[in-house]
């Protein structure tokens, strides 16, 4: 009995039977007498509660109000994420008192995060691919792709007190792509001045040290997706234009919430699945893997975020984007209720995947994860147009 209504709830689908039995030895279920209001607008209470059977009467600051009953879509998450919370909630049932389930707030961020660390499948851990990855790994033999050179140099630039634009800009034009993209982009409707950008130096005076180096780190991406395999070219663009597409709606979302970089989250976007390259650059040794193309994805979706984790760590990236890399499809993270980089490529992912019916059926909807509530994006207008 517990495991299934436990089950039914998003934070706690993803949970194996042994954890979900640990989790109802920590929940309370409680009856709540018909027109009683248990949550009141603004409570700051540490519960969390979910509905098991009847209905109830949402209400916000507005009196706007609407209903949800026991076991529809709707009834999937916390009756209130926020806290303080933004509705009161009541029950409305004339007879019967309904029936809720309360979880307190650590206790279910707590167990909505487990699925992180969940040990990789029977098949997968047994997989010689695997067993071959975290060997190398672990005795440092695993090739990992170096940050580009132009960022790299850069990055190196902007740690010298005594470099300037033209010094940067010199290091720039070494690659004419880049060059032509960042003065495209300094002239662009975004950033674009009183005055026509036609040099590397007066582009990158213009954008500034900082968002000139995320620019030029994404730009110079792209040459890192690359293999001489015919066989895994396919798969490595895959990536490479999905990495491409989040990277984009991840720009894009960062411009709605306060407090957020869009070119930060643009790179985020391009670098979430980094963890990639290595595993499909590792089965071009391994050709008889290529041919099984479901196992193949399953490695790489099981493998990508600890090694995106282990290549931004040795580029020496900020923790948020190495948080993102490694947490990206963990739909229903929750670490705190303040929203992060992380929750951006959640969103931009979930928008990104969309409709395809390969991965329909796996996936949450957006408005079912934390993340989307947390950037505030349910009355967006926003993510209509993206």
């Amino acid at each position: 009995m517990v495991l299934r209504f436990l089950k039914f709830f998003l934070p706690f689908q993803h949970l194996s039977n042994h954890q979900l039995i640990e989790l109802g030895n920590l929940i309370q279920i409680k009856n709540i007498p018909a027109k009683t209001t248990f949550i009141q607008l603004y409570s700051d209470s540490p519960y969390q509660y979910f509905l098991i059977d009847g209905s109830v009467e949402i209400s916000d600051e507005s009196s706007t109000q609407w209903l949800i009953h026991a076991r529809s879509e709707n009834a999937r998450n916390p009756l209130s994420h926020y806290r303080p919370s933004r509705y009161s909630v009541k029950a409305v049932d004339d007879i019967d008192d309904i029936k809720v389930v309360m979880v307190d707030l650590q206790t279910m961020l707590q167990f909505a995060n487990k699925s992180v660390t969940e040990e990789p499948s029977d098949e997968i851990r047994q997989h010689y691919l695997y067993k071959r990855l975290t060997k190398d790994l672990s005795n440092n033999r695993l090739e990992l792709p170096s940050v580009p050179d132009v960022a790299l140099k850069i990055r190196q630039a902007l740690y010298d007190e005594n470099s300037n634009f033209r010094q940067i800009a010199n290091i720039i034009t070494s690659d004419p792509a880049i060059t032509t993209k960042i003065i495209k982009t300094a002239n662009s409707a975004l950033y674009r001045s009183i005055h026509k950008i036609d040099d590397c130096q007066m582009a990158v005076t213009h954008l500034g040290t900082k968002v000139t180096y995320q620019l030029v780190t994404s730009f110079s991406m792209k040459e890192l997706f690359k293999t001489r395999n015919r066989a895994l070219k396919k798969k490595m663009q895959a990536v490479w234009n999905h990495s491409r597409e989040v990277a984009a709606l991840s720009f894009i979302l960062a411009k709605i919430p306060p407090g957020f970089n869009p070119e930060h989250a643009l790179l985020a976007g391009l670098l979430h699945d980094i963890g990639a390259i290595p595993i499909i650059t590792f089965a071009d040794k391994h050709p008889e893997i290529i041919s099984d193309d479901k196992k193949f994805d399953l490695l790489i979706d099981t493998l990508k975020g600890e090694r995106g984790d282990t290549i931004l760590s040795k580029w020496q990236f900020t923790e948020d984007l190495i948080t993102a890399a490694r947490e990206a499809q963990n739909w229903l993270r929750q670490p705190s209720e303040k929203p992060d980089y992380c929750d951006i490529i959640i969103v931009a992912q979930l928008h990104a995947l969309s409709g395809r019916s390969s991965t329909t059926g796996e996936l949450p909807r957006l408005n079912e994860v934390p993340a989307f509530t947390k950037l505030a994006l349910n009355n967006c207008s926003e993510m209509v147009s993206i």
